[in-house]
């Protein structure tokens, strides 16, 4: 049996957060921070737990394959432009930060409030182009995360196995 996209809120299909990053986060340690959580995508926070941005597996193999470009240009003493790598912003800025989260990061997330109906977070993801909406309490800090997987476990009324080992 399917259920209403239209009439469920966020906050029941959600999954709750688990793990959030530092922005100072090492790429290598998030990667087996996803990998040990069983997620694709955690949010990152500052000191107080205010949401900064998400980073996501995508942005892990995003890093990964250029990497190894990266460290060239850095061993040759060049900066590198952030339009070739990480956010896409046109600055540049020292080196040493490329392998740290908040430099991986996306930083133009879409989120949601936990009572918002599902179906504004869905058209909210499909006009972006992502399958991950942060959800955020009042204080702007991350209470859950809602995947594309998780609506379609709603639509289709069958519960979204999070191990995997279902």
């Amino acid at each position: 049996m399917s259920h209403s996209i239209g009439t469920t809120r966020v906050e029941d299909v959600m999954n709750t957060v688990s793990l959030t990053v530092d922005p100072g986060c090492r790429m290598d340690k998030v990667a087996r921070l996803l990998d040990e959580h069983d997620v694709n995508a955690a949010p990152v926070v500052d000191q107080r737990g205010v949401f900064l941005g998400i980073i996501t597996s995508h942005d892990v193999v995003e890093f990964e394959s250029t990497r190894a470009e990266m460290q060239t240009e850095l061993n040759h003493g060049y900066q590198y432009n952030l339009a070739r790598y990480g956010s896409g912003s046109p600055l540049r800025i020292p080196g040493q930060h490329f392998n740290e989260a908040g430099f991986n990061m996306t930083r133009t997330v879409k989120t949601a409030d936990p009572a918002d109906p599902v179906s504004s977070a869905a058209r909210k993801m499909c006009s972006s182009h992502v399958h991950h909406i942060v959800v955020l309490d009042s204080e702007e800090k991350p209470v859950g995360i809602l995947s594309s997987l998780d609506i379609l476990g709603l639509i289709l009324g069958e519960p979204v196995c999070r191990s995997p080992r279902c």
